[in-house]
């Protein structure tokens, strides 16, 4: 967590690091502040943003927290004594960070507001929405790139829990079903998209295992004809 109290002094530009933009020269430069604020009004409304998406995504993560055992890698086992399930150590890193980042920045809006609010209970929709409420005084504070910075992250990795990026495709080679010249592929970490489906073609054509066969020995003797 960073001290807001090494920050620098009040700049005419955004202090957040997600606030880039391409100028004609091709060089990077911020976008100016908001008056009275360390953030451009891109910046704070996607501050805004992310708070009131972090209740929603923090409670859909719970239903992330226990790993499937084929997922844990944990040796199926029979007997009555019953395993405590796997959990998603990922998941509740993200969790309890969220929690810590939120109250952080709760704290310091409570010593910064001129008139005192009422501290929120330390539950993410608490904290999400007494943010929210201030969040005029978190895009002014002296650390509000960084606010603006933590909190994004904390709903990023919420976000990778609840929806997971897609695996990266691996391409196998031309389809064999006759007339059709897609590209076959296969998720770069395999998962359960091989194990239900197996390899498809962007076309749609789902590959049979004979199929696949097929596939690898096509793609064998055009190595070894690369390779003569």
């Amino acid at each position: 967590m960073a001290d807001p109290t090494t920050s620098d002094s009040p700049s005419a530009a955004c202090t957040s690091r997600r606030c880039r933009r391409t100028a004609g020269s091709g060089a990077l430069r911020r976008r100016p502040a908001l008056p009275g604020a360390r953030l451009c009004g891109s910046c704070s409304r996607a501050l805004r943003a992310d708070l009131a998406a972090l209740p929603g995504l923090h409670q859909d993560s719970e239903e992330h927290m226990i790993l499937p055992a084929r997922q844990a890698g944990l040796p199926r086992v029979t007997g009555h004594r019953p395993q405590a399930p796997p959990v998603s150590e990922e998941a509740l890193q993200a969790r309890h960070d969220t929690v810590v980042r939120l109250a952080f920045w709760a704290r310091l809006v409570l010593e910064e507001a001129e008139a005192a609010p009422a501290p929120p209970e330390r539950t993410v929709p608490a904290l999400a929405a007494f943010l929210g409420r201030h969040a005029d005084v978190v895009a002014a504070l002296p650390a509000a790139g960084t606010a603006a910075d933590e909190i994004a992250h904390a709903a990023t990795a919420l976000r990778r829990i609840v929806a997971p990026p897609r695996p990266a495709l691996v391409p196998l080679g031309r389809c064999v079903e006759p007339g059709c010249e897609a590209e076959v592929s296969l998720p770069g970490r395999g998962g359960d998209g091989l194990v239900l489906r197996g390899p498809m073609c962007g076309a749609g054509h789902v590959l049979t295992p004979r199929q696949w066969l097929l596939l690898s020995r096509r793609q064998q003797t055009s190595h070894d004809k690369e390779t003569a």
